[in-house]
């Protein structure tokens, strides 16, 4: 049995809402992992734990999260 492929698709930037900033490399959006959520530890306000972005299951940049 294969694992299932994840699916990212792109999500507003909570940090800049849009305008680019360094932790969207300055495109306003960010690619999550499919279906997307919400940072849990802030809500989607954007801290330490989401990468400032305001979402969980970020691409590339950050290992997913396990709890």
């Amino acid at each position: 049995m294969e694992p299932e492929e994840e699916t990212y698709a792109p999500e507003l930037c909570a940090h800049c809402e849009g305008a680019g900033c360094c932790y969207c490399d300055k495109k306003g959006e960010v690619l999550v992992r499919q279906p997307s959520k919400k940072c849990h530890h802030c809500d989607g306000d954007g801290c330490i734990y989401c990468g400032f972005t305001g979402w969980e299951g970020l691409e590339g940049r950050y290992p997913p999260c396990t709890w």
